[in-house]
C-alpha cells in the first residue's frame, strides 16, 4: 500500500487520500488507518492497526501528514495559490 500511497503523492503533491476516495477505496482506507493507528500507538492503546516505529518513520520519509490540521490547511493554501497563478 505504501507503493500506492507514494504514486498517489506523485499524481497529487500530498498524502491526504480521502477516506472514500474512488480511484481506490482501499488505499483512503488503508490511510484513515495509518492515522488511527498513529494516534493510538501514540497513546499506548492496544489497538493500533499494528502500527511501529519503523511504519512511523517509512512514512514520514515520504512526506506522510498524520492529521495536522494547520498542515492540511497549509498545504490546500498552497494549491489553491497554485491553481490562481496557473488560471
Amino acid at each position: 500500500m505504501c507503493e500506492k500511497l507514494k504514486q498517489y503523492k506523485a499524481e497529487y503533491g500530498d498524502t491526504n487520500v480521502p477516506q472514500n476516495y474512488e480511484d481506490n477505496r482501499q488505499l483512503g482506507s488503508w490511510v484513515n488507518s495509518q492515522r488511527s493507528g498513529y494516534r493510538n500507538f501514540k497513546a499506548g492503546k492496544k489497538m493500533n492497526y499494528g502500527m511501529t516505529e519503523d511504519r512511523i518513520q517509512q512514512l514520514e520519509s515520504i512526506g506522510f501528514n498524520w492529521g495536522n490540521k494547520q498542515q492540511t490547511w497549509e498545504a490546500m493554501y498552497e494549491k489553491l495559490k497554485q491553481n490562481k497563478a496557473e488560471y
